[in-house]
């Protein structure tokens, strides 16, 4: 139990325990009704009216089985750590939905600066078929480095303070000569237009990660949706296939262009 669970009472007041959950989004970005409601020690019904509330004021945006925190994604972007505690199980589900679309002998671009994409790669890391896979995140290659079935490529760059990406030359030189199955890609912000970064070095290497690969597939749980970060990366006709979870609402869905790109919306 955290320090915040504990803090809690079960004789809280209704205005103190909307007031708790306002505190707690302004630390989290999403919170699905039943962990909310086990933290606070209520129904689920209860959180569900007490998040009604909450939207109806702006402070939240609700989602199929729970909220988002109302923020700017221009320059907002949640620590590593912060990213690692949030959305849990619905980027556990879309890294393992990705995996399907792997067959051996492809070559993949695995994204960087995302824990789904760290996610992808503890699951391609159980694999035994043989792949080759080219990637700007320490991470990512950290996991994959011992995996004899895999041909590990890291093209380079500088080391972004406090992530694991690697940024600019000679990444990008390498990239714009290279040709791949798949790019397995993600993003700070997405909405019906396009897809955006907060970090411009990092949409200059998304964009030319897009143009060597074939099939580009982008992984993202609801809450980065329906928002705009500060540097548009591509518009949304270039994204190929969208791999999300159902707190995506449908009538956010329907926004969307028909035919391009195709949703995969998992119920987790």
């Amino acid at each position: 139990m955290t320090d915040f669970e504990d803090a809690l009472s079960d004789e809280m007041l209704p205005a103190e325990r909307r007031q708790h959950l306002i505190e707690w989004f302004r630390q989290n970005q999403a919170g699905s009704g039943q962990d909310l409601a086990r933290m606070f020690g209520i129904s689920v019904s209860t959180i569900r009216r007490d998040l009604d509330l909450l939207a109806s004021e702006g402070l939240v945006r609700r989602t199929h089985g729970g909220a988002v925190a109302i923020r700017s994604r221009a320059t907002y972007e949640p620590s590593t750590d912060l990213s690692q505690r949030t959305a849990v199980e619905e980027k556990q589900a879309i890294a393992r939905e990705a995996l399907t679309l792997i067959e051996p002998h492809q070559s993949l671009l695995i994204d960087t600066g995302a824990v789904i994409c760290h996610r992808l790669a503890d699951e391609i890391a159980q694999l035994e078929i043989p792949l080759t896979v080219i990637t700007n995140d320490v991470y990512v290659a950290k996991q994959l480095t011992y995996r004899e079935n895999i041909t590990l490529i890291v093209p380079g760059g500088a080391c972004r303070y406090g992530s694991f990406s690697l940024l600019g030359e000679p990444g990008l030189s390498f990239l714009r000569n290279i040709h791949c199955d798949i790019f397995f890609m993600s993003a700070a912000a997405i909405d019906e237009t396009g897809v955006s970064e907060t970090h411009l070095e990092l949409g200059h290497l998304k964009r030319a990660m897009i143009a060597a690969a074939s099939e580009v597939v982008l992984l993202a749980d609801s809450s980065r949706f329906m928002s705009r970060a500060l540097h548009r990366t591509v518009p949304i006709e270039e994204i190929d296939r969208i791999i999300t979870d159902s707190g995506l609402l449908e009538e956010d869905r329907a926004k969307f262009p028909p035919q391009k790109p195709k949703f995969t919306v998992l119920e987790v």
